[in-house]
């Protein structure tokens, strides 16, 4: 059996990236049209980066812990 990969801060980046890419396609068909990066970066980081970063967080000191 191949050993689990630590996640990396680097992973959870990635993963904010892609979320906030999602979150700017479902807007702009939300709305019709392309919102724009910036935007959706701004309207996401206000609705959603808090939860994001504290489940992440937790995740990374699970993943500590059981080392």
């Amino acid at each position: 059996m191949r050993p689990k990969r630590r996640l990396t801060r680097l992973d959870i980046l990635r993963r904010e990236i892609e979320a906030i890419q999602i979150y700017r396609w479902e807007e702009s068909e939300r709305l019709g049209r392309d919102i724009g990066r910036n935007a959706a970066a701004q309207q996401w980081i206000r609705k959603n980066a808090k939860a994001f970063r504290e489940y992440w967080e937790a995740r990374l000191e699970e993943q500590d812990q059981e080392s």
